[in-house]
């Protein structure tokens, strides 16, 4: 027998969920039973929006929401909500009004936008041993959090046997490109990016290749160099967590009321090596074992290495809570307890939210349960061209309409009456920069005329990240992570800026 959350119940003769109980009967098992279950979409609704929502949460629809959604109900209907993994929170949140709802996150809609609400649904499998037959013998197995955990336990101690299928919203990855710190470094404030990727798949599926394409632009004044192609250890993401009080380890020295060890509210997905970053975190930290040793006889055969102190980078406290979502059907694990730094924190990061920054395959997929591969990476320079301002005789001072995306030492400058009967010049220093115009210096004389056009190659104000993305494997998006993946543009291009 097969039930959903609506406690109806599956008809194995018309394939339809149905209100009457019905089940399929009379059945001989040797080891294994295959048939066929036709599941329905993820329900759907759709409703019209009463008014313009700016800013907050509360939307007021048309209809009574109790008709329209459920708590958990995933919300789409403009790019913003389309893009994200917007949920319903609750209905009539302030008792006053039936058609008003509030959603997991503020964005803004417009009056009369059509949003669907489509939800999750959850099935229960039952196998019931009929007269003169039984079950094998049950074999429990459990959870950290030490409930039971029913799929993967065996067997029963009864005639009857419990499965649970879960049929999860889509979850939703964006990836693009950006900072582990949140802010541009120098040469990078102020650029802009475009076309960032969002993938929906379920939790545990996988998809194909995927095509990405990013754009990345500088300001009138920025330049970046590629120095070479970025991989998939280049791609990062971040999980918000919150550390507690220090938790002072034997023998270190907090004379500067600095600590290695902290508590944190959630450990799950935190490994060795992984970047933290906040306002009052050391810049560089990472998470990291401690260790204390001593050397003996040092330079002798006997030399010997003693370690007195070791605490590992992640220290679980007490079991974890496992919760699923009643909407999304996806898992949330939390696990409290103490984290080692490399470096010693000051006391002013108790009660901080920070960030936890995983790189590569295995971080990302640690932090966030996504398992990712990118292939076929291919980086474009979009190059730069200027008009020569006047004429030139013999000389390696050229004046230009345009120098944005040129860089000291590294464009090189091509042109109809470009001299590289030795080597096409180099531009060895920008002058006079302004609104764009500049004075350049190439590394060697040349002759050019008013108007024509150079080529500026080696460096630029746009660069193009494409190739293709392969979830692997899907994963539940915690509330403790934004669901954004991206390359940390600064492994990979040097940038930099003539205004500053």
């Amino acid at each position: 027998m097969i039930k959903n959350e609506s406690d109806y119940y599956y008809n194995f003769n018309t394939n339809k969920f149905q209100a009457t109980n019905t089940r399929l009967a009379n059945k001989k098992i040797k080891n294994t039973y295959s048939g066929n279950i036709s599941f329905p979409v993820a329900p759907t609704t759709t409703d019209i929006v009463n008014g313009a929502v700016t800013s907050g949460v509360r939307v007021v629809m048309d209809n009574n929401v109790a008709t329209k959604m459920e708590v958990g109900d995933r919300i789409t209907g403009n790019a913003a909500l389309n893009a994200a993994n917007v949920t319903v929170t609750a209905l009539d949140p302030d008792d006053d009004n039936p058609k008003k709802f509030s959603m997991s996150e503020a964005i803004a809609i417009a009056d009369d936008a059509v949003l669907s609400f489509t939800g999750s649904d959850q099935y229960d499998v039952f196998v019931f041993a009929e007269n003169g037959t039984k079950h094998a013998n049950y074999n429990e197995v459990r959870f950290d959090d030490n409930s039971i955990d029913i799929n993967s336990s065996t067997g029963s101690d009864s005639l009857l046997l419990r499965k649970v299928i879960y049929q999860t919203l889509d979850m939703r990855l964006t990836f693009g490109v950006g900072f582990p710190d949140g802010s541009a470094p120098a040469g990078f404030s102020g650029v802009q990016t475009t076309n960032p990727t969002v993938i929906s798949a379920q939790i545990g599926a996988s998809t194909g290749k995927i095509p990405f394409s990013i754009e990345v632009e500088g300001g009138s004044t920025h330049s970046f160099k590629l120095d070479r192609t970025p991989t998939m250890s280049d791609v990062f993401t971040k999980s918000t967590r919150t550390i507690g009080t220090q938790v002072e380890i034997e023998g270190e020295d907090v004379s500067a009321s600095t600590y290695y060890r902290w508590s944190i509210d959630n450990l799950d997905g935190i490994t060795a090596g992984m970047l933290a970053v906040g306002t009052n975190i050391t810049a560089g930290t990472k998470v990291s074992s401690y260790e204390e040793a001593v050397t003996s006889l040092t330079g002798y055969k006997e030399e010997k290495r003693i370690v007195k102190v070791r605490k590992e980078a992640v220290e679980k406290i007490g079991a974890p809570t496992i919760t699923r979502d009643t909407g999304t059907k996806a898992v949330t694990t939390v696990q409290a307890g103490n984290i080692v730094f490399n470096k010693q924190q000051v006391f002013a990061l108790g009660a901080d939210e920070i960030s936890i920054i995983g790189f590569g395959q295995t971080g990302i997929k640690a932090l966030t349960g996504w398992d990712i591969e990118l292939t076929d990476i291919i980086v474009t320079l979009t190059k730069p061209t200027g008009l020569v301002s006047s004429t030139t005789v013999n000389s390696t001072t050229v004046v230009v309409d345009n120098a944005d995306g040129v860089m000291d030492d590294v464009t090189i400058v091509s042109g109809i009456n470009i001299d590289s009967s030795v080597a096409e010049p180099t531009v060895t220093n920008i002058g006079s920069y302004t609104d764009s115009t500049a004075t350049l210096t190439l590394s060697s004389a040349q002759s050019l005329e008013a108007g024509e056009t150079l080529t500026f190659n080696g460096a630029a104000r746009k660069i193009t990240i494409s190739g293709n993305l392969r979830v692997i494997s899907a994963g539940s998006n915690p509330t403790y992570w934004d669901g954004i993946l991206g390359f940390d543009l600064e492994k990979f291009i040097t940038a930099t800026d003539e205004s500053s």
